[in-house]
């Protein structure tokens, strides 16, 4: 338990804040003196009130600060799902596995709002199929649902996030990962005071494995101990001279983390392109 002393010139603070016709001076210098002196006496850590110590009157106030006793106390049930207002958690899984989510309905910012709609597929030849499509989806239903699944990623790594990553001595260890301004760098804080640029146009390949017992597997080859084993699905970023590998214990949300990876670099490179196949200076126009 902890004592706790209450001065009684602090309840006399509280109350009116002048008096009239006290003091020297007038009422004014009265009420500058009551209203400047509690401020001062506590911002110096003092108490101006000669009665505190000479009057021996002590106020004590008993705080427990002890679970003993409690009888009645209940333990509080776990948290069943995430915080969907938490920003650093991993990506979200779909919709039919996380009941309390509903795609498109997380609260984002006027900023946000404003990359999203600047967020928009690159050029391709063929576009992957998201994960979470059937196979009565139409083309055009396809594309609505990359593009959704796209900008819902790239938001949240430009907010920031934290995701398991897999070190060279097999390590697993928690990594602050986030997109800059220009939404094509990848920004690495391994909480050890180091923070590491990674431009995505100098990503090399982007591919999935899968990881049971220490041995690693790629995707499409059986797995010992089938559907009950617990495997881990590892999306690695090969860049030039480093590899980046992220842990996930879902084969869907890794592959909605790989496709938009593969986006974002591929509008990474077209964007490097198109700024060199613009001229710095505009051609002179004929006089």
């Amino acid at each position: 338990a902890a004592s706790v002393r209450a001065c009684p010139c602090a309840r006399a603070r509280a109350g009116p804040a002048a008096r009239p016709g006290v003091g020297v001076g007038g009422p004014e210098v009265a009420v500058m003196t009551s209203l400047l002196t509690p401020r001062l006496d506590w911002l110096f850590g003092t108490c101006s009130c000669t009665g505190c110590e000479g009057s021996g009157a002590q106020v004590e106030g008993q705080i427990s600060l002890t679970a003993e006793g409690l009888g009645n106390f209940t333990m509080r049930q776990p948290l069943s799902r995430g915080d969907s207002f938490d920003i650093t958690f991993t990506p979200r899984p779909f919709g039919a596995e996380d009941p309390g989510y509903t795609a498109g309905q997380m609260p984002i910012t006027p900023r946000q709002r404003d990359i999203k709609e600047q967020l928009q597929l690159p050029r391709l030849s063929m576009y992957p199929v998201p994960p979470n499509c059937v196979p009565e989806d139409s083309e055009e239903d396809r594309r609505r649902k990359l593009l959704q699944m796209y900008q819902e990623v790239a938001l949240d790594l430009h907010t920031g996030m934290y995701l398991t990553q897999l070190t060279a001595d097999r390590d697993y260890s928690d990594i602050h990962c986030q997109l800059m301004e220009d939404m094509t760098t990848l920004k690495l804080d391994q909480s050890n005071g180091r923070i590491i640029e990674f431009p995505l146009t100098n990503v090399s390949k982007v591919y999935r494995i899968v990881k049971n017992d220490d041995k690693f597997y790629t995707p499409g080859t059986a797995v010992p101990g089938g559907k009950n084993s617990k495997s881990e699905h590892i999306v690695v970023v090969e860049f030039l001279r480093r590899k980046l590998a992220f842990v996930y214990s879902e084969v869907q949300v890794a592959q909605r983390f790989m496709i938009c990876m593969e986006l974002l670099i591929r509008r990474a490179q077209q964007k490097q392109a198109l700024r060199s196949l613009t001229p710095t200076f505009p051609p002179r126009q004929p006089q």
